[in-house]
């Protein structure tokens, strides 16, 4: 664990809901996501921290977002 992670768990608490992320999500977002977040994403899985306030999550779950408001803003 790197000194930024036990930083964060150490003001934030412990991981709760973890879910695995599937090799197929990491190899996905290679060369698209900083190597430091895959890795945390390997370690410790999309989870909650400080009972919920914040969120690692499968950016796969929030891909129609921006798609949504594309034609709004023209």
């Amino acid at each position: 664990m790197d000194e930024h992670y036990a930083f964060f768990l150490k003001k934030f608490g412990p991981a709760m809901e973890r879910r695995e992320v599937p090799a197929s999500s990491i190899a996905k977002y290679k060369h698209r996501l900083p190597d430091q977040l895959l890795d945390y994403w390997a370690d410790h899985g999309w989870s909650g921290y400080a009972e919920g306030l914040f969120w690692t999550v499968n950016p796969q779950d929030y891909e129609e977002i921006p798609m949504a408001f594309r034609h709004c803003c023209r």
